[in-house]
């Protein structure tokens, strides 16, 4: 994993990349360049050299949004991470995809469950479920899965536009470490976080308009768990 760290004030570089190396679980699987100004680090990038670009958004010269918006110009999949002392300014990063923001003056356990999600995203990008269909062998982003549902031993798995089957229990796909961001509505469905859209008494109302059943006895762990998946997204 290849990340950036763009902010002209060296003594947070240097307390980030800390608690980047503190909290990542593998790091010789990773490696942090710096950069003290969004000229310096556009003059060096190139699309999909990067996973992660964390930017200080106020720097001399070109500001973080500055940058981040030459960034998205030329690569749509790089995850952005902006740093502020700023708690209003999350809004502005709607305009360039970046969903996250890190402030820089907060408790060490608000870095670390930033961190935590920032890392979980990073691995659902380039994580894939191998589906074998029809003697093929499907690897499926675990980004594009939308839901897991089970009929008898069949195991169908949706993402927007298509669907898997495989045989297998249920059981077994909510072991998978990789689904960190998938939660169980009702007994037969594993869903994905991130393509939810609301939440209803009985149903969960996913992005695509289709309505997923909500069982009276997972309801408040699903409405907890979405809960904490939208905080985290900031």
């Amino acid at each position: 994993m290849k990340i950036v760290i763009c902010d002209d004030e060296h003594n947070f570089v240097l307390k980030f990349k800390g608690m980047i190396n503190k909290y990542y679980y593998d790091i010789d699987k990773l490696q942090i360049c710096e950069f003290n100004s969004g000229e310096a680090f556009l003059a060096d990038f190139r699309p999909h050299r990067y996973d992660i670009v964390v930017l200080d958004i106020k720097m001399e010269g070109l500001n973080g949004l500055e940058t981040a918006k030459e960034i998205r110009a030329k690569d749509s999949s790089v995850i952005i991470v902006f740093l502020t002392s700023y708690e209003g300014f999350a809004v502005l990063g709607y305009e360039v995809k970046a969903f996250r923001y890190i402030l820089k003056d907060q408790p060490e356990q608000i870095y670390k469950r930033q961190l935590l999600s920032i890392f979980h995203e990073y691995h659902q990008k380039h994580y894939t479920f191998s589906v074998k269909m029809d003697n093929t062998i499907y690897n499926i982003p675990i980004s594009q899965i939308m839901y897991f549902t089970v009929y008898g031993r069949v195991i169908e798995l949706h993402t927007d536009s298509e669907i898997y089957e495989t045989y297998g229990i249920l059981s077994e796909i909510r072991e998978d470490e990789r689904l960190v961001n998938f939660v169980t509505p009702y007994k037969s469905y594993y869903i994905n976080l991130a393509y939810i859209d609301n939440i209803e008494k009985k149903n969960v109302n996913m992005k695509n308009k289709e309505k997923i059943p909500l069982s009276r006895n997972y309801r408040k762990t699903v409405i907890n768990r979405f809960v904490s998946f939208l905080t985290e997204e900031c």
